[in-house]
């Protein structure tokens, strides 16, 4: 952790001196209030199977919802932010009092261990809820890889009583072992967050567009021969990598303009995420966002190490091989 804390104090340093960043994206949602329930929480932990328990993986996704949707100018409005319960008559107060434009609840499903898929209902009759609904289960079904169970009608709560169109999001099932990989990984929670801003984008009539490119999560594997790290994107990106010479070539930065970063579920400190790899190229990978930037770090064994960097699309990504 020293030798950690003083490489962080370093690189923190060095990076200071980066240039002004340009502007960021408009903000095409502004002037509309969306509420975002995270379904359950507190003493109600909702379906719980494989370890996990559904008012977590709602109350992940609610919030990566809401910050995306704020991102692009909503006024968002939640019915829970953390881990508490929240009675059914009092998440329809709480989106009902805000004069909320639209409803968005977020839950996990439960059955047999061989059901799969995410599904979007609305009202009975509901011609704007099947509108919205419509909408946010196209876009989900272009980025999450779990059956598209469809949308459909339900006379749920929180769909019955607020007074303007709901959906609620089932997102997979967390009895089965697949979709739990998916709905749990920090990843697949951007981009179900992601698919919602962009279906709510729809409804409203706006260009579907994301705020500013995210990193939504950085993968790495040790291969034979090389390091291999992968950004993942929720749009492209401009980018730049290059060794630092302060560090006399034991850091390569790979440099995102006009990004921001998500949490990684690394370890931090201050403002910098970090992981140790286990790999004896990269032993070490940092990333902080700063000023408009995104910096992921990755420290080397060996200085100036050859390396290779592209981009792939559908998803976006970028990928830097390590040759050591």
């Amino acid at each position: 952790m020293r030798k950690a804390a003083v490489v962080l104090g370093v690189v923190l340093l060095a990076l200071a001196i980066v240039p002004v960043p340009t502007s960021a994206s408009g903000t095409d949602l502004s002037g509309y209030t969306i509420c975002v329930d995270a379904g359950h929480g507190g003493t109600d932990p909702g379906a719980v199977a494989n370890g996990v328990q559904e008012k977590d993986i709602n109350l992940a996704i609610a919030l990566k919802v809401a910050k995306v949707l704020q991102d692009d100018g909503a006024r968002v409005v939640l019915t829970r932010d953390g881990d508490y319960f929240v009675t059914l008559s009092g998440r329809v107060q709480i989106a009902n009092s805000a004069g909320c434009d639209i409803f968005i609840s977020i839950h996990a499903n439960s059955g047999p261990s061989s059901a799969s898929g995410f599904e979007v209902y609305h009202y009975y009759g509901s011609y704007r809820g099947n509108l919205l609904a419509t909408y946010v289960d196209g876009e989900i079904a272009k980025v999450i890889p779990l059956n598209n169970r469809g949308v459909k009608e339900a006379g749920f709560y929180v769909l019955k009583y607020t007074s303007m169109p709901a959906i609620l999001i089932e997102t997979g099932f967390v009895t089965n072992t697949y979709d739990v990989r998916v709905i749990t990984d920090e990843n697949y929670q951007w981009r179900y967050a992601y698919a919602i801003l962009h279906g709510v984008q729809r409804y409203f009539g706006v260009p579907v567009h994301d705020p500013v490119p995210t990193v939504m999560g950085i993968r790495f594997a040790q291969h034979d021969g090389y390091f291999r790290l992968v950004v993942d994107l929720s749009k492209a990106v401009s980018y730049h990598t290059y060794y630092t010479s302060y560090s006399n070539g034991y850091h390569l930065v790979i440099q995102l303009d006009n990004a921001r970063l998500s949490d990684l579920g690394w370890q931090t400190y201050g403002n910098w995420q970090y992981t140790y790899t286990g790999s004896y190229i990269a032993p070490v990978i940092y990333a902080t966002e700063s000023s408009g930037y995104v910096f992921i770090v990755v420290e080397l064994n060996t200085p100036y190490l050859p390396y290779r960097d592209f981009t792939l699309s559908g998803p976006d990504r970028i990928v830097v091989d390590i040759y050591g």
